[in-house]
């Protein structure tokens, strides 16, 4: 099964913290970060929202891919676009 979160910035920039890579990206203000669970249906990944942040982490199985507003592919364990 595949889920897609779409994670938008508005006037101010925002920071992604890759859970358990513990990897920082930060979003400009007018830009995207999609995120892309594959796993079964019961363990997915999450994504939880903070006050100044926003954590995503994989399921118990399956994987996590990140892409920017481009289209690339973000570096999970870095923060970096691949």
């Amino acid at each position: 099964m595949e889920e897609r979160a779409e994670l938008t910035a508005d006037s101010d920039s925002l920071t992604v913290v890759f859970e358990p890579m513990g990897a920082l990206y930060e979003i400009q203000p007018g830009e995207t970060l999609t995120m892309v669970f594959n796993g079964p249906t019961n363990h997915p990944g999450s994504v939880v929202h903070r006050a100044d942040y926003i954590s995503v982490s994989e399921g118990l199985v399956g994987r996590m891919s990140a892409f920017d507003s481009a289209g690339n592919e973000i570096d999970l364990a870095t923060g970096a676009p691949c």
